[in-house]
């Protein structure tokens, strides 16, 4: 009896090894079959050249050279390229989110994964040398043009002002030190415009979205409160018809993180008993348009791109406004949304990002007799920008025969020039501000039911 005992269990045993053997063994040749699948998907795959969801442009594949395998540069580039053109990419970091998690993280992928749905990008360290080149870059600018008020404004992020919504214990950047520190190597040449103040005031409202980097446009709204003032804008709006054009915006931070548990309303303002018409000149495509606004981009992923439909190396904006001002705004993506609350106030806003940018400020300066400069950035662009101080140095370049001037101010002659804008008063605040609520055709901002195009 105690020999046939022993041999059941020892029968048992190998039965249970060979069941063990057998299921690592097909388990193995699963895993090599789904590895060898996902490499011939990764091969035969159309690589893709810009991410809507991240609103970046991806990585290429590297050019093979001796030079750059011994230098390091074609493998860390090869890495890159494979990491952003991964099959099904995008689930991967939907997947990795939920790990983060379930282990009880609140940063993913560089994003902050906040307290009431919010999600902040992680504070990047700033490069003090590019920084300190361009604000010299910026003074010497301001320097030279001594008869120009030059203006540099720095919005902080949402890491900064909407503190409270960190999660407990993640480190929270002191942008006010690096704006005190930036104005610091300024000196007195630029003329500084504090935005802090009036965002921490009103960090209780909507003033960032939620899933995207970007301020809102009731942020951008009271940032131009303070620009108003120190750049002598009188008799702004008396309050402003507000058009929602989407409420379904989850933008670039919910696609880096891969968190998809919020929505943002998108919004346009227009500024009541003030008529401007304008013409807008996408100078670098040689489009012409009649309106800031793109209606189209309210059906891409990103909506933010409704203002002007993202970035672009210069936009020229004429519009009829009597008033002789004229204002070179040097600019990130924030100030995309605050262009609408300036544009009443100018004859012509020429707007330049240096990223894109290669052509010759001075000619702007002379074409259009600027008289306002403005450096809008925020915070943690501008301490990582590295191509303001190129496009400062561009050299003085005279219009031959007056031809480029002419070329610069085709816009301007464009439009005509009826009258110049009502006197409504001091700026109103969004409490008296009417919300006309959701806009499915954003046509022309003179039409109170259509917001924008």
């Amino acid at each position: 009896m105690a020999l046939d005992e022993r041999k059941r269990k020892n029968d048992r045993r190998r039965a249970v090894q060979q069941w063990r053997k057998e299921f690592y063994s097909r388990l193995a040749k699963i895993f090599v079959i789904a590895l060898a699948v996902v490499m011939v998907v990764n091969i035969i795959k159309r690589d893709k050249s810009f991410s809507e969801s991240e609103n970046r442009v991806l990585a290429k594949k590297p050019e093979f050279s001796w030079e750059s395998i011994k230098s390091g540069k074609y493998m860390t580039e090869f890495e890159s390229y494979v990491s952003d053109q991964f099959v099904l990419r995008n689930q991967w970091i939907t997947l990795k989110l939920y790990e983060d998690k379930f282990l009880g993280k609140r940063e993913s992928n560089g994003v902050y994964l906040g307290k009431k749905g919010y999600l902040m990008e992680v504070p990047s360290e700033p490069d003090w040398e590019n920084v300190k080149r361009n604000v010299e870059s910026m003074s010497a600018f301001a320097e030279k043009h001594p008869d120009i008020p030059v203006y540099m404004s720095l919005a902080p992020n949402a890491s900064y002002i909407l503190k409270d919504k960190m999660p407990y214990g993640a480190p929270a950047r002191d942008q006010a030190a690096d704006i005190r520190e930036v104005n610091k190597m300024a000196g007195d040449k630029l003329l500084k415009i504090d935005l802090s103040g009036v965002l921490s005031k009103h960090a209780q409202e909507a003033i960032y979205y939620k899933t995207d980097h970007h301020w809102t446009s009731l942020g951008a709204y009271y940032a131009f409160g303070e620009l108003a003032k120190e750049m002598k804008i009188e008799n702004t709006a008396g309050g402003y018809n507000i058009y929602t054009v989407a409420d379904d915006f989850q933008g670039t931070l919910a696609s880096k993180s891969g968190y998809h548990g919020s929505e943002d309303v998108v919004q346009v303002y227009e500024p009541k008993g003030i008529e401007t018409d304008y013409i807008v000149m996408y100078v670098d495509e040689g489009k012409k348009s009649t309106s800031l606004y793109e209606s189209e981009c309210l059906n891409d992923k990103d909506k933010y791109t409704v203002f002007f439909g993202g970035n672009h190396a210069r936009v020229d904006i004429s519009t009829t406004q009597k008033e002789r001002r004229n204002l070179l705004l040097f600019k990130d993506s924030y100030a995309n949304c605050m262009v609408q609350f300036l544009l009443p106030y100018y004859q012509n806003i020429v707007m330049v990002d240096p990223r894109y940018f290669y052509d010759s400020v001075e000619n702007i300066i002379q074409s259009y007799g600027i008289t306002d400069v403005l450096f809008l950035y925020n915070v943690d662009t501008f301490l990582g920008d590295n191509s303001i101080a190129d496009v400062l140095a561009e050299e003085v370049k005279e219009p031959e025969d007056g031809d480029e001037g002419a070329e610069e101010t085709e816009g301007a002659e464009d439009a005509e020039n009826p009258g110049g804008a009502e006197d409504t008063g001091d700026a109103g605040n969004p409490e008296g501000a009417e919300d006309t609520g959701n806009s499915e055709d954003t046509g022309d901002t003179g039409n109170d039911e259509d917001a924008a195009e």
